[in-house]
């Protein structure tokens, strides 16, 4: 086995330039004395980095979690002086082509019945009236376009979920996340939303308490209770059961086992201290437990956000590497390069090769591009 490093090779592109003598002195400006060949459609105009070396090294950054200063000094060794404001600066240049396309991803994925919706901090530099070291966040959002599972990455400089307001407008069906208050505060007073919660969340408060104390029964009895409704979600899955095949199942076998968490969990409020490890368990067992129900009627939903959870873990990985975003516009481009490169790993393809062909494809004919460009939804790439 052997490996052959990446070269960085320079295209020539020659435009033709031609002069026509019989139109010198002449005052027709329909004849002009020079004619010079078109250049060609670039993703980032006038730049001299072309559309494969951009998809490379935005690949590298929102797939791999190599900031581009790293990405800088891996060029260097190929002979490349090139600087990370250059590959920044393009990189945002190369997303205000994408902007569309990601406004467009947003209102199709509205359209879905079922949606997940998670949120990490993020740092940005420069906002508007706030400080460097103020938290921002990056939200992700995971649903459907035309039965393709579809991911949504957005940034906002607050945690508030207000700004769902507008983009639930209109929209029916249901909306499952974590216990975040700001959720419940958007979505109770929704009567087409119904929304779902996370049994993972709830099953981690009584873990901890295990990490701390593994002998203690109580906590162990709800986590193994809360493992036999995952033991049987498996099973669904193993058996790849329909719709109304999964409904059923949960019904009679999930059902009994969550009013016996039910019983066990209304006894046990009023025999522990609310303040303490299991009393704070119980408390959020108990504002979740309307949502945590709403797996039973609605085979869609899932037991938990794990899903929309491990579409973030990508980010927060090349956050710890890169730190920060220079500006909003930075990091609003990054929002939508991580929902590019992370919808080409859910569609089981090569992030470089889906960006490169999309970045080509482009400069071959250049359009709005739309949510019909997602790796989902598009003709396939060549490998």
């Amino acid at each position: 086995m052997d490996i052959i490093p990446a070269k960085v090779q320079v295209e020539v592109h020659v435009r033709p330039k031609y002069a026509c003598k019989h139109c010198e002195g002449t005052s027709d400006e329909t004849l002009p004395v020079v004619k010079i060949a078109p250049a060609p459609h670039q993703i980032a105009e006038k730049s001299m980095l072309s559309s494969g070396f951009l998809a490379y090294t935005i690949t590298q950054k929102f797939a791999d979690a190599l900031p581009f200063y790293r990405q800088v000094g891996i060029l260097q060794r190929s002979g490349v002086d090139i600087s990370r404001t250059t590959l920044s600066n393009t990189a945002i240049q190369v997303f205000e082509k994408l902007s569309p396309m990601m406004e467009d991803v947003r209102k199709e994925l509205f359209k879905s019945k079922y949606l997940q919706i998670d949120e990490t901090i993020l740092q940005v530099l420069n906002e508007e009236g706030k400080l460097n070291t103020s938290k921002s966040y990056m939200w992700v959002i995971r649903g459907f376009i035309r039965e393709k599972s579809v991911v949504l990455y957005h940034y906002e400089p607050s945690r508030s979920a207000k700004f769902l307001e507008e983009w639930i407008q209109g929209f029916e069906g249901i909306i499952q996340t974590d216990g975040f208050e700001s959720y419940d505060s958007l979505l109770k007073a929704k009567s087409r939303i119904l929304h779902a919660g996370c049994w993972n969340h709830a099953r981690r408060r009584f873990f901890d308490i295990l990490k701390i104390d593994s002998k203690n029964a109580q906590a162990g009895w709800i986590v193994k209770e809360i493992g036999k409704l995952y033991a049987i979600e498996s099973k669904a899955k193993k058996d790849n059961l329909s719709s109304e095949e999964h409904l059923s199942l949960r019904q009679s076998e999930s059902k009994p086992i969550v009013d016996e968490i039910r019983s066990w969990m209304n006894k046990r409020m009023i025999e522990v201290a609310p303040k303490s490890s299991m009393g704070k368990a119980l408390g959020y067992l108990a504002n979740q437990w309307e949502k945590l129900l709403i797996f039973l009627d609605h085979p869609v939903v899932q037991l938990d956000t794990n899903l929309v959870e491990n579409d973030i873990r990508p980010f927060v990985i090349g956050r710890k590497n890169w730190l920060f975003s220079g500006c909003p516009q930075g990091a609003t481009a990054s929002a939508g390069f991580y929902s590019l490169v992370q919808n080409a790993k859910v569609e089981g393809l090569d992030p470089y090769a889906y960006l490169r062909d999309l970045f080509n494809s482009w400069e071959r004919e250049p359009r709005v591009l739309s949510c019909q460009d997602l790796p989902q939804l598009r003709e396939p790439v060549v490998r």
